[in-house]
């Protein structure tokens, strides 16, 4: 367990944690800011009363990191479910192409061995009809894998901000408990008659 003194608002702290000293004193930095920003805006506010308001801007920046969090995690589950259907179409495609071109195949052989001309004739008329036929699903197969391809890189994307985002709400809320502490403890060094009372 780490110890490091820290100092917000002019008061030195010492804090105890699991985590990094570089990271406590990231937070304790990030507190000190806002507090003093708080009490620069007025510079009437008492110690505590600066404490409470900066107490607020934290947990708003909280709920709101959770808030962009759950929206994010939604968007989510939204693309990673249009990405089953996008492989699923891209599947049934995969196999109306190999039956086309079976098919195709198939006409051809028939084309070969067939000597009646009119017949031939027919059977070339069939044959570039299911080649067009045969292209069009080429193209919307291409396209499908590309709209796959889009939505597998906004997917990946999508799940880095997510990742970011709940790692900004655990870091809020150790903010928010640190700053708990440190008001309770100012409390009882700004009024030393709750200490006598419990006492």
């Amino acid at each position: 367990m780490n110890v490091v003194t820290i100092k917000i608002n002019g008061n030195e702290y010492n804090l105890k944690g699991d985590e990094r000293e570089e990271y406590l004193h990231m937070v304790a930095s990030y507190v000190d800011k806002k507090i003093k920003s708080i009490m620069g805006n007025n510079e009437k506010l008492s110690t505590s009363s600066a404490a409470i308001l900066t107490a607020l801007n934290l947990g708003d920046d909280m709920f709101k990191s959770h808030s962009l969090c759950k929206e994010l995690s939604n968007k989510n589950e939204s693309l990673e479910k249009h990405d089953k259907e996008s492989i699923a179409q891209l599947e049934d495609f995969k196999k109306q192409l190999n039956h086309m071109e079976a098919y195709n195949q198939e006409l051809y052989n028939k084309f070969k061995n067939i000597e009646n001309g009119e017949y031939v004739k027919t059977l070339e008329q069939e044959n570039i009809r299911i080649a067009q036929e045969l292209q069009v699903m080429k193209e919307s197969t291409k396209v499908c894998i590309e709209e796959n391809r889009k939505i597998k890189v906004e997917n990946k994307d999508m799940r880095f901000k997510l990742q970011s985002s709940k790692y900004k709400i655990i870091d809020l809320q150790n903010k928010l408990i640190e700053y708990q502490i440190n008001l309770a403890k100012q409390r009882k060094i700004s009024n030393p008659l709750l200490t006598r009372d419990k006492e």
